[in-house]
Order: C-alpha cells, then structure tokens, then sequence
C-alpha cells in the first residue's frame, strides 16, 4: 500500500500515528458527533469549527472545551516532536 498509515512518519510516536490515521484517512470525521469529536482534539477543525458545532448542537462552551482540548492534545504533540528531534540528534 503506498499510503500506509500504519507505518507512515516517527514510528515511535504514537501521537502522530493516531494523527496521522485520522487526518489522512478515508473516513468523513464531521458525520458523526462521537469522530467529529475525536477530529476536532486530534487535527482541530480549525474555519469548520462552526459549521460541525452547528451539525451537532455543540454549545458555545463545548466548543470552547473542544479548543481547550485541542490546544493540550497539541502541546503534548509538540513535546513528543522535540523529544524525537533531540532523539535523533544525539545519534549523529
């Protein structure tokens, strides 16, 4: 398969596997309440924040604990990222 998200990116970071697996793949996110919200902490919905929350009835505060969501899902990736950076580093 030539786009094996299985074995795509780091292969030691779990964040970017889940990540990857959701924002490459086939499947339409934003159909169901449960994936559009499991999308929106993972990749962020960013401009279709809007038209998903109205899709599903999310409130003005459970989009902005979807954001606050996404913004520590973030920060956790970013951590991983530094620490494989520095990772490969000191195998030079």
């Amino acid at each position: 398969m030539a786009n094996d998200l299985v074995t795509a990116g780091r292969r030691d970071d779990p964040l970017e596997a889940i990540h990857s697996a959701i924002a490459f793949g086939g499947l339409d996110w934003s159909i169901g309440r449960e994936t559009a919200w499991i999308y929106g902490i993972t990749v962020g919905w960013g401009a279709g924040m809007s038209s998903v929350a109205a899709r599903h009835g999310w409130s003005p505060e459970k989009v902005a604990r979807l954001r606050r969501l996404r913004a520590k899902y973030r920060a956790l990736e970013r951590v991983e990222e530094r620490r494989a950076a520095a990772a490969r580093k000191g195998s030079q």
